[in-house]
């Protein structure tokens, strides 16, 4: 499964500037890109649970990102 690298939690999103948050929002779209290519076939294995969690935790950043740099 492909590797999560540092998250930052969502307080330290609000002190980046607007070049970190691209930076760091290409980043983690790559992740998602190599965690979609990885995706379990069987969705009632507990893999399929970790994997969707990641899953959910990068998309969620990305989510807050966006919404950070719409402003």
């Amino acid at each position: 499964m492909a590797k999560i690298f540092y998250l930052p939690d969502e307080d330290e999103l609000y002190q980046m500037d607007s070049d970190k948050l691209v930076a760091l929002l290409k980043n983690l779209n790559m992740q998602i890109e190599q965690l979609n290519q990885d995706e379990p076939e069987d969705m009632m294995s507990e893999e399929y649970e970790v994997w969707g969690d990641k899953h959910e935790k990068l998309e969620d950043l990305i989510e807050i990102i966006s919404e950070i740099l719409e402003q």
